[in-house]
């Protein structure tokens, strides 16, 4: 028994020794379930979205979008500075610019919403909210494969065919090419899940218009919007 603790006691301290490695001197990198990374990784899952505003406050910074990203992914989260209700959390980053000035970044993450506003300009989060006029540029697009798919009813497959695209695959393309968040046709309040609006152009540069939900990790297009044809019933 009592090597048995001894044994356990070593341990412990060998764990610990541990923890303070991963936390302290690589910052939380290699712990997955920390809070700060369940948050960034929660974030990381969707699309990011800046509107026309907030891109100039990134100009100014003399930041590119790519830059942004990197630089959110390796800052801190103040979680006293953060709202985190239920419905609609916005999450406060201390970040540094490559000429070292700070700034803060607000990012939204509303609940069974896939998309994830960059704030700038507005410096508390008892105030923010996302966009309803304008257009949300898309910065960022996750990697993982069949991120997107449409229902696969009649009408939807038929609309396929008209703009030209084979699969999902061809359809999440060309959202990543040309694609943006139309915030006004957007209900991101709507419950129990918000429906956002992909704007984007086929290959014939015709403005197709889906409406889309958050299911399963997944956007799920449920409705296409072709003004220019009449053909599908």
């Amino acid at each position: 028994m009592e090597n048995f603790l001894r044994r356990l006691k070593y341990y412990g301290i060998g764990f610990g020794i541990g923890l303070i490695f991963v936390i302290f001197f690589f910052k939380n990198k290699g712990c997955a379930w920390t809070p700060e990374n369940r948050v960034k990784t929660a974030i990381f899952e969707r699309l990011l979205v800046i509107n026309d505003e907030n891109k100039k406050e990134l100009e100014k910074l003399d930041l590119s979008e790519k830059e942004l990203i990197q630089i959110l992914r390796n800052s801190d989260i103040d979680f006293q500075k953060s709202k985190k209700t239920d419905q609609f959390k916005v999450y406060h980053f201390d970040c540094k610019a490559k000429s070292s000035k700070e700034f803060i970044v607000l990012l939204t993450l509303g609940k069974e919403s896939f998309l994830s506003e960059v704030l700038l300009k507005e410096k508390k989060t008892s105030r923010a909210t996302n966009s309803i006029k304008g257009i949300g540029e898309i910065i960022y697009f996750p990697k993982e494969r069949n991120f997107l798919y449409v229902d696969t009813t009649d009408k939807l497959n038929c609309q396929k065919e008209v703009i030209l695209v084979k699969d999902n695959d061809q359809l999440f393309q060309r959202i990543r090419k040309n694609g943006y968040i139309d915030f006004e046709k957007s209900n991101l309040k709507r419950r129990p899940k918000p429906e956002h609006c992909l704007v984007f152009r086929d290959k014939k540069n015709r403005e197709i218009r889906a409406f889309a939900l958050w299911h399963m990790d997944k956007i799920e297009i449920f409705k296409m919007d072709l003004s220019f044809d009449s053909s599908c019933k």
